[in-house]
């Protein structure tokens, strides 16, 4: 019987080796392999939220599996603005609407911001759930200028970048705007 067959032909398995085979094609180092979760915090986690990481989290199992370095990245898009206030939390929330959550007060008082309160919901329940994770906050990343080359080669091929999105997602609004968003010095 061949391996796939007999447990190693799980679509996580699949999505594993086209992975390793898109790196070597692309001749990326493999000596760490990671895959990524975006973790919302604008609002409260869903069942979507923890099917993400996990899906994401069998897949860096499976690199795991056939012997690869492979870590899990919890990304929490902590500089989204507020888009609007979840059903449930107090209306004077409204006047952050637009501002990044990682810099609203938190309405429970527990963290240092809404944004952090959110997230640390699907945090603990990956914890709860036995998923492995690096946690990664965009304020932070973004403070320390971890991204800064990543970002000077978005804006310099901000077509190809815009066409590459289209192709893949089928969203064509970046074929037209500028993929960037700048910080206000006021609000953050």
């Amino acid at each position: 019987m061949r391996e796939e067959i007999i447990g190693h032909g799980t679509w996580y398995d699949k999505m594993a080796r086209k992975v390793v085979s898109r790196e070597r094609n692309l001749g990326r180092s493999l000596n760490k392999i990671r895959t990524e979760m975006g973790l919302g915090a604008s609002g409260f986690p869903h069942i979507g939220s923890l099917g993400d990481a996990a899906r994401s989290y069998a897949v860096t199992l499976a690199l795991q599996e056939m012997g690869f370095n492979s870590e899990l990245v919890a990304f929490c898009d902590d500089k989204d603005g507020l888009r609007k206030v979840p059903v449930g939390l107090p209306a004077s929330l409204k006047k952050y609407l637009g501002f990044p959550v990682s810099t609203i007060p938190d309405p429970f008082g527990c963290h240092e911001s809404y944004g952090r309160h959110m997230s640390s919901l699907l945090l603990d329940a990956l914890d709860k759930c036995g998923i492995q994770y690096r946690y990664f906050s965009a304020k932070e990343v973004y403070e320390k200028g971890v991204l800064l080359d990543e970002i000077r080669t978005i804006l310099l091929n901000a077509q190809k970048v815009g066409e590459i999105v289209q192709e893949e997602v089928g969203q064509d609004r970046y074929t037209e705007v500028l993929p960037f968003f700048p910080v206000c010095s006021t609000c953050g």
